[in-house]
């Protein structure tokens, strides 16, 4: 009977052990440093994946790569097999300086298949990371791009190109021209002054920007501050707090302005817009929609004189409009063309243009 006893102690006593072998893991860490000698006319790019990338400028002429790197695997034979599969690309040039990470180039052309299917799914191995940490000049022509992982950027002059997949970018101020490219990622940046954003399923935060052109897909973006905005989107959201020029074409998109100080273009189909505020001296309005909820506010005072040419549309005009010609354009398709003043003088210029087929209108007052 003792013996049985110590038996199933044993037991008991293995079985409280595995979990222990079983979440065991074997740990590698390695540093690279790296330090090269670069002209104002040197262009600058980075490739990364499975890690972080943060850039810090400083006032020298060169750039210090300090590369991290922690693997982490249940085998030993593993965790070597994973060392050995990462190496990093230096090329140095008088016109360019490239660095790349180099994950798995060694393996067969089946095992780089499956990689790439396991990343589109978004299953990478988190058992690697892969830190940057760079410190270069603030005006070289700067190209990056991370998977993965996230990118960390303060002030920088010159021109930008950013590839950003399944990460986060945080940066502040962009004086050159930015071209971003975000997939799956969020971004924060303080200010733009000339941008390029192609965005899907993405959500951005800009606080000011003088100059951008959107491309976006099933993304989310808010903007305190911009003047000038050319969009060509499709199932996004739009949060605008101030914005001056606006072209935008949108599709099952919704576009929210707290204030609109100039002119608007806006092609929208099955969407939704709203305007809180326009400003009194705004330069026109152009408006074709289908399917799309429109919701303007104009300031009491405001005069200028308008067209609205419907075809089976709700409409919600305020007291300051005026109607004065109703024509029918095709009785049958219920098509109406309105036009009048808003305001009391009628030599104002014609600058509120809408044509819109279903969804409802509302002109207002706010």
């Amino acid at each position: 009977m003792m013996k049985r006893f110590k038996f199933i102690g044993c037991l008991i006593f293995v079985s409280w052990l595995l979990p222990y072998f079983a979440s065991a893991q074997f740990t590698e860490t390695k540093e690279i440093s790296k330090h090269f000698k670069v002209t104002p006319e040197t262009r600058i790019e980075i490739s990364n994946k499975y890690g972080k990338v943060e850039l810090n400028t400083w006032e020298k002429d060169s750039v210090i790569f300090e590369i991290k790197i922690r693997v982490e695997e249940k085998k030993l034979s593993k965790l070597e097999k994973s060392i050995e599969e990462i190496d990093f690309d230096f090329t140095s040039s008088q016109h360019f300086l490239i660095v790349r990470t180099e994950v798995g180039q060694n393996r067969s052309g089946l095992e780089k298949e499956i990689l790439k299917f396991k990343e589109t799914l978004l299953q990478t191995d988190g058992n690697i990371e892969i830190d940057y940490e760079v410190w270069l000049p603030k005006s070289n022509e700067l190209k990056v791009e991370n998977k993965f992982g996230d990118i960390f950027i303060g002030d920088y002059l010159g021109d930008v190109e950013i590839n950003l997949s399944n990460g986060n970018l945080k940066s502040h101020n962009f004086g050159g021209k930015v071209d971003l490219n975000l997939n799956f990622a969020d971004a924060t940046i303080n200010k733009i002054e000339n941008g390029w954003l192609d965005c899907n399923y993405s959500e951005l935060y800009i606080r000011k920007a003088l100059s951008l052109k959107i491309q976006s897909k099933s993304s989310t973006f808010e903007i305190i501050e911009i003047n000038e905005l050319d969009a060509n989107s499709r199932r996004d959201k739009f949060r605008i707090s101030v914005a001056g020029l606006v072209e935008a074409k949108g599709s099952f998109s919704n576009f929210r302005f707290n204030e609109l100080t100039d002119r608007l273009t806006l092609r929208a189909d099955y969407g939704d817009l709203d305007i809180e505020k326009i400003s009194p001296d705004f330069s026109n309005i152009f408006i074709e929609s289908k399917s799309t909820d429109l919701n303007i506010y104009f300031d009491p005072g405001s005069e200028f004189g308008f067209e609205i040419t419907h075809t089976k549309a709700d409409i919600d005009l305020c007291r300051e409009i005026e109607i004065d010609e109703e024509s029918k354009l095709d009785e049958k398709e219920g098509k109406v063309k309105l036009k009048g003043k808003f305001g009391g003088k009628t030599e104002n210029d014609t600058k509120l243009f809408i044509n819109a087929t279903s969804g409802e209108i509302n002109i207002l007052t706010y």
